[in-house]
């Protein structure tokens, strides 16, 4: 082997090490997508001519091998611009889930449980009339949630592992 040939060699086992290491600092972005479960409002806007929209808060990624506990009670609040929305009905799932909600001007508030554990990612089901049928879209980005409980069957509050992403998105 000639010298230009083992200098060769020897930096392209160079490249080759440092390409393999971990670039995943502090700041980086990961390419591969996130596993961690998330609480979210998701809202079906409203049908050409209607006024009314349906906005489920949902819970994703609860269902890893890892986690043989399933979620059995769920405390949150829906917030909404009442300039741009009206509360009109609960709409939930006939799931045998136990469901009780409150709506105050601006806010709903949502406790929901399941002996069993929620056999859906949808938590509850919620229903406004858009004060203007135009902009639903618009009145449904000044929703917000948040999340005060979430519990699995063996006790735990999973809300520390849980990611809530607070403004809905479109379905």
């Amino acid at each position: 082997m000639t010298s230009g040939s083992v200098l060769a060699l020897a930096m392209g086992f160079v490249l080759v090490a440092t390409a393999c290491r971990d670039t995943l600092g502090e700041g980086a972005v990961s390419p591969l997508p996130s596993t961690q479960a998330t609480a979210q409002l998701v809202f079906t806007p409203a049908v050409a001519g209607d006024s009314v929209i349906t906005v489920d808060v949902r819970v994703s990624g609860l269902s890893g091998a890892d986690n043989a506990a399933k979620a059995v009670s769920m405390t949150a609040a829906v917030q909404y611009d009442t300039t741009q929305l009206r509360y009109l009905a609960d709409a939930s799932p006939s799931d045998g889930a136990l469901r009780a909600v409150n709506a105050a001007r601006g806010r709903v508030m949502i406790a929901a449980a399941h002996a069993t554990g929620f056999t859906s990612d949808v938590f509850a089901r919620l229903r406004f009339v858009s004060r203007s049928a135009a902009r639903s879209e618009q009145a449904a980005a000044t929703l917000s949630l948040q999340l005060s409980e979430l519990h699995l069957s063996d006790a735990t509050d999973i809300r520390d592992r849980l990611t809530v992403l607070p403004t809905a998105v479109l379905k």
